[in-house]
């Protein structure tokens, strides 16, 4: 069944937005202002969704997609937008989804901040390795989409990707992934590939011309999570700068992949938390201390809480590598250790608190912070919804959003990155 659809607005996940006979029909790699011809592939009782079979009439907003495999593979969803409609679209989703689900008006929006690059921004990039094939998965599938290179990588791991691949082609490997990323400081490529099996394998003779940094092989025969680290080669860490502090973080452990991007957002941060060194910052999900280390300039002293290992230990040598001695770095879960300390952290007086959580994000730690009530929290986010969910509840235990604004951390896709500043009202 085809019907013909105006398409009129887009979701958060990238579709675009149309009715048929009144009834909702989400459409991907749609502009608002197309007029399509789609085919119904999936039909609810409250929505549809379909493809397109032809354009009939193309959005003002179209481009051509610079990718050869745009639409295939499962990577970018906007590719065919031009740049300044998506940025204007995250926008209007972001205080959408805020106002719809979060039930919230923030006092003040920040203007949107564009990346200064839409493509060869990403500073670490994951590839899927199967079947002689080195790229991407498809949309909604296991299959992997065999590429040469990546629009939106930084061409520094287009050049690594392409000598990996030309080096290892043929070699019994048992390379299911790899991971590269750009060691910013030294202007070089990291590598991490995710075995399953000890394959009797000379990795350092046959990479040896690849120009890395340095790289890491880890053992991981379920293909599930990062897998024991069985052969390293120099350095495989990533060293990077925010906030006026340098970094260093392993190619396996959590960093943003937008570097000019984070440093904006680590500016951001900073005012938005409006200390003036008398407040003790607890960071919850504090990562390599991206967030931390900068605040911790400001504060009389910073707790950062991370589940990984990893990044903990990456953290305490990025504050010796900075002179911070006023920021400690602890592996525990963020909602126990704050439940678990409430009654030294109700001590500590001024109390400013950073959530920066997975997608999902937090409605643990966020429950246990409605109930520790710090002067002020600032959520920095990459899920609209999950923020919405946490900053109603939040809301609903006497906090007000005072500010709000995204960062453009993810040009082509339809993922937002986002920053909200919470208080008490008074």
């Amino acid at each position: 069944m085809e019907d013909t659809v105006e398409i009129t607005s887009l979701a958060f996940g990238g579709k675009g937005v149309g009715r048929i006979d009144g009834k909702v029909v989400f459409v991907p790699f749609t502009a608002p202002g197309d007029r399509v011809r789609v085919r119904l592939t999936l039909e609810k009782k409250g929505f549809s969704e379909g493809v397109v079979t032809d354009i009939i009439e193309p959005s003002p907003l179209r481009t051509k997609p610079v990718c050869p495999v745009y639409g295939s593979c499962g990577g970018c969803a906007w590719q065919h937008m031009g740049y300044a409609a998506q940025v204007e679209w995250k926008e209007r989703i972001f205080e959408e989804t805020l106002r719809r689900i979060g039930k919230v008006s923030p006092s003040r929006y920040d203007p949107p901040a564009p990346s200064p690059m839409p493509y060869n921004y990403r500073s670490r990039v994951g590839f899927k390795i199967e079947g002689g094939r080195w790229g991407f998965f498809e949309s909604k599938s296991h299959r992997v989409v065999d590429i040469e290179s990546c629009p939106i990588a930084d061409p520094l791991i287009n050049g690594a990707f392409g000598a990996i691949k030309k080096a290892l082609a043929g070699q019994n490997t048992n390379i299911y992934a790899l991971d590269i990323g750009v060691s910013e400081k030294d202007a070089l490529a990291v590598a991490s590939f995710h075995v399953t099996g000890e394959a009797r394998f000379d990795w350092k003779g046959a990479l040896a011309g690849t120009g890395l940094k340095g790289f890491e092989v880890r053992l991981n025969p379920l293909k599930k999570g990062k897998g024991k680290r069985v052969f390293t080669e120099l350095d495989s860490r990533l060293v990077y700068e925010a906030g006026g502090m340098e970094f260093t973080a392993g190619i396996n452990v959590f960093s943003q992949v937008n570097r000019s991007q984070n440093r904006a957002l680590v500016d951001r941060v900073v005012e938005y938390a409006g200390l003036d060194g008398t407040e003790t910052v607890v960071d919850l999900f504090s990562g390599v201390g991206n967030l931390s280390l900068p605040l911790s300039r400001r504060s009389k002293k910073t707790i950062g809480i991370e589940t990984s290992v990893e990044a903990v230990r990456e953290a305490r040598a990025n504050a010796g590598r900075n002179s911070v001695e006023n920021a400690v770095f602890m592996r525990e879960d963020a909602g126990v250790w704050v439940r678990n300390n409430f009654k030294t952290l109700e001590k500590e007086g001024s109390l400013v608190v950073i959530l920066d959580p997975p997608r999902s994000g937090e409605i643990d730690a966020a429950g246990a912070l409605s109930a520790l009530r710090p002067k002020r929290i600032v959520y920095v986010s990459c899920s609209p919804p999950a923020l919405a969910r946490d900053l109603s509840l939040l809301t609903g235990s006497g906090y007000r959003v005072f500010r709000a604004g995204l960062f453009d951390m993810f040009p082509q896709t339809y993922h937002i990155e986002s920053i909200v500043g919470l208080e008490l009202n008074r």
